[in-house]
């Protein structure tokens, strides 16, 4: 990588790290996480029998950490659209693909803390909840499977967020359309009209997951990963060519 493109991710990285999106949208996304996570021990009457089935369901609910991710990676981009600095960073920038390819990377690494937070969180809760009903984790190879796709999960996240705050550019309405969409609209659409939801993000994520119980209607994991990749990819182009065709 050139050095002028390592000093924009550099750049980038420093904003994400000073700031205090990252560690607020962290522990809030780890509570969240945590919540389900006791909430599904506790409503186990038998956690012993569940074995590595439970185990792995605690692990896949750190998934939920991947909304958090794309909240940080609209508002790492958006905000300086709010702000107005966005100028400045692309007077500064070697170009404006600099700086999208900057804040898509800075996003990437963001999502993939993220993702390792929220697997390490899951063992640790899980571990905790289960020992006060006297049981323990049952950890075997869907479990590190489970772990592998919340990290995938969460770390295509972050530049996801981040193309989409290049397409919308107002803070408020990128937020309130991710929030929105991922507490209802993603429910609503999954429940009722599975064939197409099956082929947007959230449906890759359950397939990627292999939660045949949350949406029997899922793809295989394979092209769950391949979808999930696909919309990251085309979201990010889309973002690239707005930005750099549009006025800031």
């Amino acid at each position: 990588m050139p050095e002028v493109l390592r000093n924009q991710l550099s750049a980038e990285l420093l904003k994400l790290r000073t700031g205090l999106a990252l560690p607020a949208l962290l522990l809030v996304a780890l509570a969240f996480c945590a919540l389900g996570q006791l909430g599904l021990v506790y409503a186990e009457s038998d956690p012993a029998s569940a074995g590595a089935e439970l185990t792995a369901n605690i692990v896949g609910l750190g998934a939920s950490a991947a909304l958090f991710a794309t909240l940080l990676g609209a508002l790492h981009v958006t905000g300086e659209f709010s702000s107005g600095s966005i100028g400045r960073t692309v007077l500064y920038a070697p170009g404006r693909s600099a700086v999208v390819g900057a804040k898509l990377l800075a996003t990437t690494v963001s999502g993939l803390v993220f993702g390792v937070a929220a697997v390490v969180c899951s063992l640790a809760v899980g571990y905790a909840a289960l020992a006060a009903k006297d049981s323990g984790l049952t950890v075997d190879g869907s479990t590190w499977t489970t772990a592998a796709a919340v990290l995938t999960i969460c770390t295509l996240a972050g530049p996801w967020g981040a193309a989409i705050g290049f397409v919308v550019r107002n803070r408020l309405a990128a937020v309130l359309g991710l929030v929105v969409w991922g507490t209802l609209g993603q429910v609503l659409v999954l429940g009722q009209i599975p064939e197409l939801g099956r082929f947007l993000p959230e449906g890759a994520q359950f397939a990627l997951l292999g939660d045949a119980s949350g949406f029997p209607d899922a793809l295989a994991a394979p092209y769950g990963l391949l979808l999930l990749v696909g919309w990251t990819a085309a979201m990010s182009l889309a973002g690239t060519r707005l930005f750099t065709h549009r006025d800031v």
